[in-house]
Parts: C-alpha cells; sequence; structure tokens
C-alpha cells in the first residue's frame, strides 16, 4: 500500500540542508529527525497492526528530539545574529508574483533616512499586511518592498536581492540598519528600565513599551505563548511609571471589579483604564492651578458715619459702580505700616507712601511710577514738611483700635494739598479719583503734590492747569504771566 507524502506531524514540512558549508550540528540533528520521521511514517502504512503502536511510539521520541534540535538551532541563531522582530511566514502569501498593479495606499515611502516619520517595522508590517491581502510569493514581497521605498533603502534591498538574501535575511538586515534592533537579554532590560520622558503623554510611552516588549520576546514562536509574555511585560512597566494616585485608583478598579465577579483585565483594557484614569488627574490638577492663579482681591472702604458733610464722604452711583481708587490707596498705606507693625518696628512714613503709590499703580495703571517724584520719596509727606503744613505724628506701634478708622484719609488728603471734596488726583472739585470725569483718571500717581499747581498726586507733565508765575514788573507792580510769555521773553 503505497503511503503518499509525510504530513507535517511526520517532517513533511521539514527544509533540508541548502548549503552544508554553511550549517550547524543543531541544523544537521533536525534533518536526521526529520527524515526518521518520514521513515516512520512510509513503516507505518506498510507494517501489521500489531506493530503500529511500536511504530507511533518511536516517532513520539523522533519528534522531541526534532523540538530540541530546532530550540538549539534558535538559541545558537539568537547568539550568532539579532533576529528580526518581525515574525516572516515559513509559507508564502499565496502565489501571485505581479506587483505592477498595487497600489500603496496610506504607506509612505521609506527612505531610510533621519527625517522618515515611521519606524522600520511599522512600515515592514505595513507592506507583508499588503502583500498577504494580494496573495503575493516570497520574490513579490521583495519586489513589493523595492516598491514601497526610495533613496538609499531602495538601493539597499535591490542590492540584497541580487545577492540571492532570502526574505528573512532582508528583513533582519534592514532591521539592523534602520532600526534598533537588539539582544532579548538587552531588550528586557530596558522595557524594566525604560523612563518616560518629561512631558510625555501616557500613550506615547505604551507604544514605545510595546514594541520594545516584542523585541524582547520576539523568540517566542508560539504566537499566543509570545502575546501573553508580551502583555506582562508591557503591564508590570506601565504600572511602575504610573503617579501614586492613579496606580491607587487603578488597584482600587481591579479590586472591586473581583468583587464583582467579573472577569480580569486584559492587558489592553488596563491600558485604557490607565489612560483615562491619568486624563482625569490632569483634569483635575488644570483645574487646581487655574483656581490658584485667580486673584481674589478684597478692599475695605473706611467711611466717616460722625460727619456731617455728606457731600466729601458719600459717592454717588456712578462713583460706586466703578472700583474706588481712594479706598485701594488707603488700604495700601495701611498694608504697608501693619508689615512694620508686624515686626515691632516704627513705620517709615517715607517708604510706606512710596510702595503704596507703587503697588497702586500696578493694579489700575499696570506700571509703577518711576518720576521724579518717586525718586526723591514723599518729602516727608506725613511727617514735619508736608505740603499743607500739618505735621502728622509717626505712628511707633500697632494703631490704637480706638481712633478714627478714616484717619488715613485725611493724610491722603493732606499729603495731595487737597480738602474735602477734591479730588486727590487731579485737584478739582466736584468728583473722586477715578471717577470717569477726571482727566487724570488713567494716569499714575506720585507721593507728593503736583510741583505746578500744588494740588493732586499726579506729575507735573500732566498738570492739568495752566502753568502760572508771579514776577516783577520793571515798574514794581507785580504781574501774573504764563510760562509761554516768559519763555519769549
Amino acid at each position: 500500500m503505497a503511503a503518499g507524502a509525510p504530513p507535517d506531524a511526520f517532517g513533511g514540512n521539514r527544509q533540508f540542508i541548502a548549503d552544508p558549508d554553511a550549517t550547524g550540528l543543531s541544523t544537521v540533528v533536525g534533518d536526521l529527525a526529520a527524515l526518521n520521521l518520514q521513515m516512520a511514517h512510509f513503516m507505518r502504512a506498510n507494517a501489521h497492526a500489531d506493530d503500529i503502536a511500536m511504530i507511533d511510539r518511536i516517532a513520539d521520541r523522533t519528534r522531541q528530539v526534532l523540538a530540541a534540535s530546532n530550540a538549539s538551532h534558535a538559541r545558537e541563531a539568537s547568539t550568532r545574529e539579532l533576529q528580526p522582530v518581525t515574525q516572516v511566514p515559513e509559507r508564502q502569501f499565496g502565489n501571485q508574483a505581479n506587483v505592477a498593479n498595487i497600489r500603496m495606499y496610506n504607506i509612505p515611502s521609506f527612505t531610510g533616512t533621519a527625517s522618515d516619520t515611521e519606524d522600520v517595522v511599522q512600515w515592514i508590517s505595513r507592506i507583508f499586511n499588503l502583500a498577504q491581502a494580494n496573495q503575493l510569493t516570497f520574490a513579490a514581497t521583495i519586489n513589493l518592498l523595492i516598491q514601497g521605498s526610495s533613496k538609499g533603502a531602495a538601493n539597499y534591498i535591490d542590492e540584497m536581492k541580487q545577492e540571492g538574501k532570502t526574505l528573512h535575511q532582508i528583513i533582519q538586515q534592514l532591521e539592523m540598519r534602520f532600526g534598533s534592533l537588539t539582544t532579548v537579554e538587552d531588550a528586557r532590560v530596558k522595557c524594566n528600565n525604560m523612563i518616560r520622558k518629561p512631558c510625555e503623554g501616557l500613550s506615547e510611552f505604551i507604544d514605545r513599551l510595546r514594541f520594545m516588549a516584542r523585541m524582547a520576546c520576539r523568540m517566542e514562536r508560539d504566537d499566543a505563548a509570545r502575546r501573553n509574555a508580551i502583555d506582562v511585560l508591557v503591564e508590570g512597566n506601565i504600572r511602575r511609571v504610573l503617579p501614586s494616585s492613579v496606580r491607587n485608583a487603578l488597584e482600587e478598579r481591579i479590586i472591586n471589579r473581583s468583587r464583582m465577579g467579573l472577569p480580569a483585565l486584559t492587558a489592553r483594557e488596563i491600558e485604557k483604564e490607565c489612560l483615562d484614569l491619568e486624563k482625569r488627574r490632569a483634569e483635575r490638577k488644570q483645574e487646581l492651578e487655574g483656581a490658584s492663579n485667580k486673584k481674589h482681591n478684597v478692599r475695605q472702604a473706611f467711611v466717616d458715619n460722625n460727619t456731617d458733610d455728606d457731600s466729601s464722604d458719600s459717592s454717588s452711583d456712578d462713583d460706586q459702580s466703578e472700583e474706588n481708587g481712594m479706598d485701594c490707596l488707603i488700604n495700601e498705606v495701611k498694608q504697608q505700616q501693619q508689615k512694620y507693625f508686624n515686626r515691632g518696628k516704627p513705620a517709615n512714613t517715607q517708604k510706606v507712601w512710596k510702595r503704596a503709590v507703587k503697588n497702586y499703580n500696578q493694579k489700575f495703571v499696570g506700571k509703577p511710577n518711576y518720576g521724579k517724584a518717586a525718586q526723591f520719596g514723599a518729602r516727608q509727606a506725613m511727617g514735619a514738611g508736608s505740603p499743607m503744613g500739618n505735621p502728622v505724628q509717626k505712628q511707633q506701634g500697632p494703631p490704637n483700635k480706638m481712633e478714627s478708622p478714616n484717619k488715613p484719609i485725611y493724610e491722603l488728603l493732606n499729603l495731595a494739598n487737597c480738602t474735602k471734596g477734591q479730588c486727590v488726583q487731579c485737584g478739582y472739585d466736584g468728583h473722586y479719583m477715578r471717577h470717569f470725569s477726571c482727566a487724570l483718571k488713567d494716569k499714575p500717581l506720585t507721593d507728593r503734590a503736583c510741583a505746578k499747581c500744588g494740588k493732586g498726586l499726579h506729575a507735573a507733565d500732566d498738570c492739568p492747569k495752566v502753568y502760572q508765575q508771579k514776577y516783577q514788573s520793571p515798574q514794581g507792580a507785580n504781574v501774573v504771566q504764563g510760562a509761554e510769555s516768559l519763555n519769549d521773553n
């Protein structure tokens, strides 16, 4: 009885020695074991029924020898030369050899230069998917690699084709030259020590980690075992780089899922949970930063309830609709004074008013006042020599709570050389500081009265009044003349 061609279980798929001069011992042992399996197949077809069981036992032992030979050959190959990450199939995709009509949809041309945005392993994977879809032979797949590349990469593949390299050898050389191919042990060490780059998203880190895990597990021939080893390696290293809050939340979700009797999360599901938790953490962090950057300015207004002159202390509805600049300036003065009182030191009046005016200008005008008035200080505005001539005693300790709460208002009026009802910024009557009718509403303040008009905390260049000066005529009479006429003479 004819036995026919031996099946794969009896060495029918074995590719025997092609070049005896470049063959190792493990390959020779494997070829002998495959030949014994084929002989056992023919003997089994012609053997007596009582001998078939003995032949099957011998075939099983021979298969173990063949498996050991293949494992030894794989170890030798990995030690002697780097194996590619891309798994080249043992059999061809089909019998089609024409690649002229195949269009490279969404596959960029690989050049092998630093400007390529796609990794060589990803590019080869896309070429293989296209070759499998068109059922190409190995020779046609090599031609497809040349068609999908350009410049140096196309020339390199064409040279290896002319040298008679197989598809496996071409893929191996491509990953060694244009990729980051390394040994299995080094790839595993890199996975366990991979650091998350600054400002790198978790998804980008997972992509880099999964690629290195594929490189570390590429020698596993069984697809299911290889995928399981990759998932274990990726899952453990994702937990390592997660923030503590995200890691604790992930563990809590896994425990709750186990308590509910649901199946355990897969590696892909764990990646999704980590991405979701880190996204929520980033949103909470952004909300907290936005809340901390929000300014909360609380300003207090001091009103004298004992005065009978309502026109000087009360403001109109238009004044209350805007932020009261006078109250802000008064609060700035009190804050500067309080800093000295907290340290147990007497307040330096000159520095108090200078810093208060500077802070006020930064809030309302957007820039501090660096004019001549700010450079020379307040000229003892709150002490002897103030513009009104009424010296104000310096406080030597914390303010007396029994005193009038609006005392700084009179100090401010004294500094501006103004009276109640007058604007301390421009010196005119009928409105208050920062009112829309003030001609100097958006101008910075100074720390002493104007040098031209003598009223208002504004610079001489911004003075709204006409400068006049008294001088004595040749006849002896006092004449008031403008500055322009004086300059003409």
